[in-house]
């Protein structure tokens, strides 16, 4: 095992080593949105299963509020209960002003690719579709996706970019894992059982593609978007990782291969960060600073006459 702990951001070893505060500590004592648990059909697709979704909405009173569709993390076989990314969905909610509707997707091994998509897709259509029974406007959506979850809303962009469906305002990506090969010299590194290591993601994207194993030529770029030969088109994107993650490489190389694309890109890598470490010990100052750059991009791009700064958020 390769020991981690001597490159991480001193901040974050005590969440690295025992990440007892969580997500739970994101908005410490602050109001949470207004929350729904609904099943929603495709408006589009009456053959679509139906798809559970949660609803935030924020607190502060606005009758023109964008939205924003949250696919969330879990190796792409966890996740079954929404509650658990209450709190990230809250800050989006609060603030970035939107509406924000988390997917709860078909997982794998049990439902492999394409369910989480198409189950994605479900609730972007029903979301654009009812703008007005959610007090939001459906014109006006980013697309959110975190670790796995980012995989799968890249997918889904992608998806929208070739069947010519309305684009997000933004895609954004945070901690993403976008890549099956495990081809980059940080998939090889990252072998510490105590973060998103190579034997776990090879696990979950196994599951995820099932029958292909990971690496197989035949997998498309819709499932693990890195494979994508030609990104133009595509709305613009955010795009966050850590410099200790298995991911590290390959989100580098995506975000490179967006800006020569001619697709706006705002790109960060926190030094000394690991997977999650946003989530896992929100009162860092890295994690503050990774939190608030997230809540500005939805901010700008889905309020664009609105002039904003990246601030810290009080609420952390």
């Amino acid at each position: 095992m390769q020991d981690i702990t001597p490159r991480l951001d001193p901040e974050l070893l005590g969440g690295f080593l025992s990440p007892v505060s969580g997500m739970a500590a994101l908005r410490p004592g602050a109001a949470a949105p207004e929350r729904e648990d609904l099943v929603v059909r495709d408006p589009l697709d009456p053959d679509a299963p139906p798809v559970p979704v949660r609803i935030y909405r924020p607190t502060t009173p606005d009758p023109d509020r964008p939205a924003v569709l949250f696919v969330h993390g879990g190796g792409f076989t966890a996740g079954e209960r929404l509650e658990w990314f209450d709190p990230l969905c809250d800050l989006y909610a609060e603030g970035a002003g939107a509406v924000v509707v988390s997917v709860g997707y078909r997982l794998a091994p049990r439902h492999p690719y394409p369910a989480a998509r198409q189950d994605c897709l479900t609730a972007l259509n029903w979301l654009r579709l009812n703008g007005e029974r959610l007090g939001a406007d459906g014109s006006r959506v980013a697309v959110a996706g975190s670790s796995s979850g980012a995989a799968v809303a890249a997918g889904l962009t992608l998806a929208l970019r070739d069947t010519g469906g309305p684009l997000p305002s933004l895609l954004l990506l945070h901690a993403p894992v976008l890549d099956d090969r495990h081809a980059t010299p940080s998939s090889r590194l990252a072998l510490d059982p105590r973060t998103w290591n190579r034997a776990a993601s090879l696990a979950g994207w196994g599951a995820y593609l099932h029958p292909l194993p990971p690496g197989h030529p035949d997998v498309p770029a819709h499932a693990a978007p890195a494979r994508a030969d030609d990104l133009t088109g595509l709305p613009p994107v955010y795009l966050s990782v850590g410099d200790l993650e298995l991911s590290r490489d390959e989100v580098i190389e995506f975000g490179l291969r967006l800006t020569r694309a001619g697709v706006p890109l705002e790109l960060h890598v926190f030094p000394g960060a690991y997977h999650g470490f946003d989530i896992k010990d929100p009162r860092a100052a890295a994690s503050r600073h990774s939190l608030a750059t997230q809540v500005d991009a939805l901010r700008r791009a889905l309020r664009p006459a609105t002039r904003t700064k990246i601030e810290q958020v009080s609420s952390v």
